[in-house]
């Protein structure tokens, strides 16, 4: 049996660090085709968007945390869109008991999206036990998940060592998926009170 070359037995981490790199691109690019749509940012496109994926991550079967994260948010701006849009809460809710009844996500395991998830976060830099409690994992069950599934293994591998660099980096590069959304109060250019306003 002949053994591998050199550049083939390294072949699998470069794939695991070409799809964390994709997946931690992926709210650039949506941005960038808001703003190809618009011909400019858009920040009520960019909500509805944000809602979009959260609803996404209810009926993949994650709760608050793990939504908020996929849809690049704090818990905070989650609760705060429920409890002020009772369409938008009705189909959260919704979406959660579909996933619940459909067993999308088995207790203690993670499925594609919660994998996403978990990925995008820890290469963004969030830390690797609060990344797994967002999406419904305890540490042992993790690297349990790791030990069983060396694919797996390797993508938090590579997920890891991005966000290691991330936190490496200067301070003004680093970035936190719920920091690049937020509620602002503006005062308008001709009005004396203030509105708040979804960056």
């Amino acid at each position: 049996m002949k053994n591998p070359k050199p550049e083939e037995a390294g072949r699998p981490e470069e794939r695991a660090g070409d799809l964390v790199a994709q997946l931690t691109s992926s709210d650039h690019i949506e941005q960038t085709l808001i703003s190809a749509i618009h011909g400019r940012p858009d920040h009520t496109a960019e909500t509805d968007l944000r809602r979009a994926n959260a609803l996404r991550a209810a009926a993949m079967g994650l709760g608050p945390a793990g939504c908020a994260a996929a849809a690049g948010i704090t818990e905070s701006l989650l609760a705060n869109w429920r409890s002020s849009d009772t369409t938008f809460d009705t189909a959260m809710s919704a979406a959660a008991a579909m996933a619940g009844a459909h067993k999308v996500t088995p207790p203690g395991q993670a499925n594609a999206f919660g994998l996403r998830i978990l990925l995008q976060s820890i290469a963004q830099g969030i830390h690797v036990g609060t990344a797994a409690a967002a999406v419904g994992l305890r540490r042992d069950q993790l690297t349990r998940m790791r030990r069983n599934n060396p694919a797996v293994d390797k993508l938090l591998d590579a997920a890891i060592l991005q966000g290691r660099t991330v936190q490496a980096g200067p301070r003004s590069n680093r970035r936190r998926r719920a920091s690049g959304y937020r509620l602002v109060t503006r005062a308008e250019p001709d009005a004396t009170d203030t509105s708040a306003e979804e960056l």
